[in-house]
């Protein structure tokens, strides 16, 4: 665990920059039994204010960049971190502020990237401003993956063969910025991960499952992912998809995936009867 405080005196607040699902809440609870307390800036539509009462916040439209940094700084946030996906927005059809504009002209070449290359270079932009963008993983070691089978019930070798398959996928794809998941069945690809996510990859899956449990979903950062912004994360509720399509099991990467709610996680997966493994962070030379 980290033991380290990320609000020492000297470092100010930490600022919780906020999209959706239920990691942004799970930091800020876990940095405030850590005896911090951070500041949230919810990103408008993609937030939802009510799982945050009793934490300090503004809530911004995604657009408004000028307001984000006027906060950070009124705040005193000298460390900030992006937690929780955000839908892309049309960039056609939005009305940035001053520093918005400014953002979208050097983000205008990374449109047609993946999400990796768009975060980069936000990330550039708010640490140029003189914010220090950190990574959920350097402020708590409470949600990072440990290593090894984290339930009670282990891949099978035919389940490797899967995995194995999948971990390749990942690599092979990562390099252009595409996906951090996959579905693999039988050696078989069922689905990526692309723009729609990872609920809607096991979502499209689920309509080729068979009678019986087969199948792995395999989610790993992608090959020089920058961890800060974009770690794959699971939940309580990646079981419950991954069990309502009938897969057999999860893998994960040891210190390089976030799981929200471990315990919850954990008890599920014994539960349904579906194997949650992490694999050793050596990963990239193949270990297991």
């Amino acid at each position: 665990m980290v033991s380290a405080n990320p609000n020492k005196p000297d470092q100010g607040r930490i600022g919780i920059i906020a999209g959706k699902g239920d990691l942004p809440v799970s930091l800020a609870e876990k940095l405030k039994e850590q005896g911090e307390d951070p500041f949230l800036l919810l990103v408008e539509g993609e937030a939802d204010p009510r799982d945050y009462v009793g934490f300090p916040l503004e809530e911004i439209p995604i657009t408004k960049i000028g307001r984000f940094l006027k906060i950070l700084k009124r705040e005193n946030c000298q460390r900030v971190t992006m937690v929780g996906p955000v839908a892309r927005p049309d960039f056609k059809n939005i009305l940035p502020d001053l520093e918005g504009l400014k953002l979208l002209g050097r983000i205008g070449k990374t449109i047609s990237k993946g999400d990796d290359g768009l975060l980069r270079e936000i990330s550039a932009y708010v640490e140029e401003k003189g914010f220090e963008i950190i990574g959920v993983h350097e402020l708590t070691g409470d949600l990072l993956a440990g290593a090894g089978t984290l339930g009670r019930l282990k891949p099978e070798e035919a389940d490797w063969l899967d995995i194995d398959k999948g971990r390749d996928v990942i690599r092979a794809l990562g390099a252009f910025d595409i996906g951090q998941a996959v579905v693999v069945r039988d050696e078989y690809v069922l689905g990526v991960e692309a723009a729609e996510g990872t609920e809607n990859l096991i979502s499209r899956c689920a309509d080729m499952k068979r009678d019986y449990p087969a199948g792995v979903l395999v989610k790993l950062p992608k090959p020089a992912q920058d961890l800060r912004a974009d770690m794959p994360t699971i939940g309580p509720d990646t079981v419950r998809q991954v069990t309502a399509a009938n897969l057999k099991g999860i893998t994960v990467q040891a210190g390089a995936c976030l799981i929200v709610d471990a315990d919850e996680v954990i008890r599920l997966a014994d539960q349904s009867g579906i194997f949650l493994h992490s694999l050793d962070i050596e990963i990239d030379t193949g270990s297991r």
